[in-house]
């Protein structure tokens, strides 16, 4: 009998090209090791150049490229992305990485900390969705992810202005992608239960060890990685799921199944 013949790219990703932000640490970085992997060149964006550089040295392949860039410079984000196109050629995908995370009971919460994360969390994604459905910028049949949060799909205690935010992806990603569908672009996002990353210290550091414990408990096959999320986006990304637009994909240890 003949051996079977063994597929190597399974998600069809070879060749292809991604923007990530949020690529120095965490989830971010977690996705663009992984594409490189699958053959693809990558963008990698983030404000700290020598952290990006060290993703770089990282990946598989070549033609990658470091973007050091401040999302908060929102007039500038369109000018980015083309920067980007004009260097890997039309993208194939964007992955919305980037974010922060806020553990605050609500009568502290001030004016000000509520519009900054609303313009890192929500407000890049819109504007970065906006440069990347310029038919220019994206490939024929494109993929753009964005990271929600089970915070969106489940109340907490003193995570009200994140759950915000979340929950703005999530019904950003829906509505995206009834309007780009015209366009070429399917819209996804991905809702990672706690992941341990850099920002789950601050989370265990604000909420203390019993606090952070019973975070822990809540997630019945415990924390996940950013490997753990960075495999769904891939999926979400590639022509695998080429039948996927306006849904959320919910990765996160059976968090919200209780």
């Amino acid at each position: 009998m003949a051996e079977p013949e063994i597929v190597t790219d399974f998600l069809g990703l070879g060749g292809r090209t991604a923007l990530v932000t949020g690529a120095s640490s965490g989830i971010g970085r977690a996705v663009a090791l992984q594409a490189s992997r699958q053959g693809m060149r990558v963008a990698l964006v983030g404000r700290v150049e020598h952290s990006l550089h060290e993703v770089e040295g990282n990946l598989h392949g070549t033609g990658h490229l470091v973007v050091p860039f401040d999302l908060t410079d929102l007039e500038g984000i369109q000018g980015m992305v083309a920067n980007v196109r004009d260097y890997l050629g039309p993208l194939d995908a964007l992955v919305h990485s980037a974010g922060a995370h806020s553990v605050a009971p609500l009568r502290t919460v001030k004016p000000a900390a509520a519009e900054s994360l609303l313009t890192l969390n929500v407000t890049t994604a819109i504007m970065l969705s906006k440069a990347f459905r310029a038919k220019t910028i994206h490939t024929a049949s494109a993929s753009l992810v964005l990271l929600s949060s089970v915070a969106a799909l489940a109340g907490q205690p003193a995570a009200s202005l994140y759950s915000a935010t979340k929950g703005a992806i999530t019904a950003l990603s829906r509505s995206l992608a009834v309007e780009l569908a015209r366009d070429g672009v399917r819209v996804n996002s991905v809702a990672p239960g706690i992941v341990d990353t850099p920002l789950t210290e601050g989370m265990r550091a604000e909420l203390g060890s019993a606090g952070f414990e019973r975070v822990v408990a809540a997630h019945p096959l415990g924390l996940g990685t950013p490997d753990d999320v960075a495999a769904a986006v891939l999926y979400l990304i590639s022509p695998v799921s080429r039948w996927v637009t306006g849904s959320t994909l919910v990765i996160d240890g059976g968090y919200t199944a209780q």
